[in-house]
């Protein structure tokens, strides 16, 4: 037994104001404070507390959680009685708390242990002569206030804490100032000897066939003591001295760690057992880690002085599929296991390989680490700091960088073993009292960077995000400065039908690290958190719509690009494509230019907070929206795309447009699937095929090329909608299994409103053992069939599907693979939307 934990749904709390706890004794055994007690789960947040306590209205719903936002400015008591074996006297015991939020003072058996201070740093205390071995235990824990902190419209030179900023109100999240205890609690048992700090680091050769697996030691432990290192079958041993030890592990033909979509992402099984002067162990630690080499170098067709952002992993260079991840839940304190693997799992069936850990965040909790790991993706961990609006400018306060450079050297010792750790970072969007990116000459990113560079040196070190160079993706940029847009940020909305584009052609970023496309939310959703009479107006002169995501909500652009329209379904529809339809050309668009271009980031993948309109890939409830999947399609390892003025031809007399193979592939790989046959085809909504052209081609190497130019008369074109159909496939082989496939929708008139007067379509659907089979039946196009889980929310058992978002001409089919979480899709119904018609299915 090397650890007893505290967690659980058996602790309770109190709200109190000021010290009015300390006149009740409300902190020791047997007060006389016994009234409105609740029961409170730890790890977890307050406010969720008081929700399921009943206390305080669902925070998710319409406007209630303004309703709470009285929650951060009490006192909250947590207590817990526990029992401790008594053959453990004798054994040196710790009290241990993984993550306080912000601060606290803690007691045992009503005597003060201590203060915590730091969301993200660990208290520790010895308790041995403290515990009680023939009764229960008490362990309290005064929550202080929440401290006042700089929202995201504030100053950021004025920030004072090293805290989650999300939560003071940000564009996506309300204001819900979080309290709790919101990481683990334990009791450790050891010896006399206890292990303090360890850190691995691998040195592989230049063919990568033998590695030296290095670790550092620290201990509280007398000269001699010995420390055991084992890697599966391997051991090597050290003795402590002067509390220190070093051990080196030569392996030969390691397996790698690779990253997702590349192999394996392997992790050896590291314990370490530290021995007492007799011999006997005293400590124990256990981790998994992963072998692997990364290394960034200069971008293609680059400005000399910009800094390199080309990753290489194991010496294999790799575009970086790139997302923005923040907290899953403004009540980030609660335990989610199951929403957290829900969403990694979708973030590599996306074939995502980095996520970005958005400043603004948390320092994420190593389950998240280790999930990503798991499945080959790799992290870039920014620093709490984040920009603010009024100014963005990192604080000069010495006594607030004195402390967070204290707490920097917590945080990096306590992550840096992570195998998917691969880049540090200061924050987001810093900037100098001009505006321009944060440089490392800013006196407290410089700091963070020794820290960095001292404790973690095989981890690449940013000052921000973005990072050299101008801070804007804009058309004014790219004319003015084409050579400066190293990595950059924006713009996070659709650009509109003529200048969405336009943009994205001229691109010249070399690292695109936030951008994005705002769309509504799912039905499901929307419905959930909003009352049927309050749906309407989806605009922001809806109070509602305006509380849960105004910077995002883009009404005004969707009446304008698809005319009058007056359905929320609708407004729904029209606002969920042109998401995935923008998202989807920029990210094209950067990838088409790798690797002068060498990763996209969208902002953002996941949301804390049901919003009406976000820019995320996922509703809150961990259900894809369509541009999902228009990312997913965009991040394959093969990838045929478009590139085009518009997709309204108004006023032109021709239709061009260039389509282009990409891949991530090596020759080898190329080789083994060979010569490929490309179809790309104009089609009328009635499924006329008004334009073909069918060629053989080869996949270019790890990049991209130019395959086709179209350029055809718009007379020839007789439908006033059509699509450009891009299908990749075998010769000879079937069409409608293809190695890569895309489609385009393009309008002959100045906006796309003509999809809401298009007849419904017909569509059988026929069940599988293994998902449906959906038939276009009738006379007219069905676009962009969109297939949800129409479960009750939460969902605990979640449906996977391997096909969607797509178009069905008339007669065509599609098999739908559908799987869940359980292994059975008996009894889920799922609902196919499409811009006129829904239909429900439930499976058999």
């Amino acid at each position: 037994m090397n650890r007893i934990y505290l967690d659980g749904n058996d602790w309770m709390f109190k709200e109190f104001v000021g010290l009015d706890w300390v006149w009740r004794n409300s902190e020791k055994p047997n007060t006389k404070d016994v009234r409105w007690w609740y029961k409170a789960t730890v790890p977890g947040s307050v406010l969720h507390d008081l929700w399921q306590a009943g206390k305080v209205p669902d925070p998710h719903y319409e406007l209630n959680s303004k309703l709470v936002e009285w929650v951060p400015e009490r006192t909250w008591v947590y207590k817990k009685s526990f029992s401790v074996p008594e053959k453990l006297s004798g054994k040196k015991i710790t009290l241990c708390f993984e993550g306080i939020d912000y601060s606290a003072s803690i007691f045992l058996n009503g005597k003060p242990m201590g203060k915590q201070e730091g969301e993200f740093i660990p208290w520790e205390v010895d308790v041995t002569d403290m515990l009680l071995y023939h009764e229960d235990n008490l362990l309290s824990v005064v929550i202080d206030p929440a401290p006042f902190e700089q929202p995201q419209v504030g100053k950021t030179s004025l920030v004072r804490t090293h805290k989650t900023r999300m939560n003071y109100w940000w564009d996506f999240c309300p204001r819900m100032i979080h309290q709790g205890i919101w990481d683990s609690v334990y009791l450790k048992i050891t010896g006399q000897a206890v292990l303090q700090e360890v850190y691995l680091s691998a040195k592989l050769n230049t063919d990568y066939t033998n590695a030296a697996l290095t670790a550092e030691v620290e201990a509280e432990a007398e000269d001699g003591c010995e420390i055991v290192m084992k890697v599966q079958e391997q051991t090597v041993t050290g003795k402590i001295h002067r509390r220190k030890a070093k051990l080196i592990l030569a392996m030969n033909h390691p397996k790698l760690w690779q990253p997702n979509g590349y192999g394996e992402p392997y992790q050896y099984h590291v314990t370490f057992v530290l021995k007492d002067r007799a011999g006997e162990p005293s400590d124990k630690k256990e981790l998994k880690y992963g072998i692997r080499e990364i290394t960034f170098e200069k971008n293609e067709r680059c400005n000399p002085n910009a800094t390199p952002f080309v990753l290489k992993v194991n010496g294999r260079k790799i575009y970086i599929n790139g997302y923005n991840w923040v907290p899953i839940d403004a009540m980030y304190g609660v335990e989610r296991p199951e929403k957290l693997n829900r969403l990694i799992k979708l973030a590599k069936n996306a074939h995502t390989i980095m996520f970005r850990v958005w400043g603004g965040g948390l320092i994420e909790k190593d389950a998240f680490y280790e999930a990503c790991a798991e499945n080959g993706i790799l992290i870039w961990q920014e620093f709490i700091q984040s920009s603010s609006g009024i100014d963005n400018k990192p604080p000069e306060d010495p006594s607030f960088i004195h402390r967070l450079a204290a707490q920097a050297e917590i945080i990096v010792k306590r992550k840096r073993n992570h195998t998917a750790l691969a880049i540090w970072c200061g924050g987001n969007e810093l900037s100098d009292w001009e505006g321009n990116p944060v440089d490392n000459s800013d006196l407290l990113i410089r700091k963070l960077k020794e820290v960095v560079e001292r404790l973690d040196p095989q981890r690449r070190w940013l000052p921000s995000s973005p990072s050299g160079g101008v801070f804007n993706n804009s058309v004014k940029n790219i004319m003015e400065q084409p050579d400066m847009l190293w990595d950059v940020h924006g713009p996070w909305e659709h650009q509109g039908l003529q200048k969405h584009c336009e943009l994205y052609n001229m691109g010249t970023s070399l690292l695109h690290s936030e951008f994005g496309v705002e769309g509504m939310t799912n039905k499901n959703t929307l419905e959930k958190t909003i009352a049927k009479e309050h749906l309407l107006p989806a605009s922001k002169e809806n109070e509602i719509y305006f509380h849960r995501g105004a910077w995002w909500t883009n009404e005004p652009l969707v009446q304008e690009m698809f005319g009058g329209l007056d359905a929320i379904d609708q407004i729904r529809t029209a606002s969920q494509y042109m998401q995935y339809e923008g998202l989807k050309y920029a990210i094209e668009s950067n990838r088409r230019r790798a690797y002068q271009n060498s990763g996209s980031f969208p902002w953002q993948f996941n949301e804390p907070y049901p919003n009406a309109y976000c820019t995320s890939s996922l509703d809150y409830y961990a259900n894809p929206k369509p541009v999902y999947y228009g990312v997913l399609s965009c991040y394959s390892p093969v990838h045929v795309s478009a590139s085009f003025a518009s997709p309204s031809v108004a006023e032109k007399q021709r239709f061009t447009s260039e389509v282009f193979l990409t891949t991530s592939l090596l020759t080898d790989e190329i080789n083994k699937i060979g010569e490929l046959s490309l179809q790309c085809e104009i089609a009328g909504m009635d499924g006329k095929i008004l334009f073909l052209d069918r060629r053989t081609c080869t996949l270019p190497e790890n990049s991209t090329k130019l395959v086709v130019t179209i350029d055809q008369d718009l007379k020839d074109i007789t439908s006033d909608l059509f699509l450009l159909r891009l299908k990749l496939y075998h010769p000879n082989g079937d069409t409608n299994e293809c190695i890569a496939e895309n489609e385009y929708l393009f309008t002959k008139e100045k906006d796309l409103g003509s999809v809401f007067h298009m007849a419904a379509p017909v569509l059988t659907i026929r069940q599988q053992s293994n998902g449906v089979t959906l038939c276009n039946a009738g006379n007219n196009a069905a676009l962009f069939l969109f297939l949800t889980d129409k479960g009750s929310l939460p969902q605990n058992d979640f449906l996977y599907f391997g096909h969607n978002y797509f178009c069905l001409l008339p007669g065509e089919e599609r098999n739908i693979p559908i799987t869940a979480d359980s292994g059975s899709i008996t009894g889920k119904t799922i609902s196919i939307e499409n811009f006129v018609s829904n239909n429900d299915i439930t499976l058999r």
